[in-house]
């Protein structure tokens, strides 16, 4: 294709990270649907409308393609959550928009979601790797809701790792099972899991009125 008078070529790095882009786009969908068991290169390569030969100049294969994937997928999540905290609320508050927006996206974004928490949990060591990585990243937020507990000596040591490890065993469930058409809904339960065993009932469906 020639490259219309006037009009300076894209360099080569910007049409490869382009055409990554829409390979990662492709298999977030096809990975979503069919499982990471499921999906073949072949899968792949077809719903991204590219040869066998370039995908391969971008990836090592279907297990680095899906991490590129998860990484895709992690990063935009952790962007719009993080965007989503307002700055100067304290932290019961903080807490509470950074899991609404979670919610929020889980229901905008169902393909993404099943990558995020489904299917990597069957990806191989290296996917669990990375996602276990962003779990210990939530469990180190988590930490600061031990300041405002009534009782923070009560916490036990191990809280954080148990109540990343719930939340997300409760949302890999929900979407398991197709009940994240209203993901939002799950807010009163998301927060019970999260924020209770910090603030206490009370105070946690205190976060559920209107500011």
């Amino acid at each position: 294709m020639s490259t219309p008078v006037g009009r300076d070529p894209l360099p080569r790095e910007v049409l490869t990270e382009h055409q990554r882009e829409r390979v990662l786009a492709a298999a977030t969908e096809v990975f979503a649907k069919r499982g990471y068991q499921g999906t073949t290169v072949d899968h792949i390569v077809s719903a991204a409308h590219i040869g066998v030969g370039s995908f391969y100049s971008l990836f090592d294969g279907k297990q680095d393609c899906f991490l590129a994937t998860y990484d895709r997928v992690a990063a935009a999540g952790r962007s719009q959550m993080l965007a989503a905290i307002p700055a100067d609320a304290p932290w019961p508050q903080q807490l509470a928009a950074v899991l609404r927006a979670l919610l929020e996206l889980i229901e905008a974004e169902p393909f993404a979601a099943r990558i995020a928490l489904v299917e990597v949990q069957t990806a191989g060591t290296a996917a669990l790797a990375h996602h276990e990585g962003n779990l210990d990243e939530a469990a180190d937020l988590l930490r600061g809701g031990r300041e405002h507990s009534p009782v923070p000596d009560e916490l036990p040591l191990t809280l954080e790792y148990a109540t990343v490890g719930g939340l997300t065993w409760f949302l890999q469930q929900r979407i398991s099972l197709g009940e994240i058409g209203d993901a939002t809904r799950l807010l009163p339960e998301v927060l019970e899991i999260v924020a209770e065993p910090y603030l206490g009932e009370e105070a946690t469906a205190a976060l559920l009125s209107p500011q």
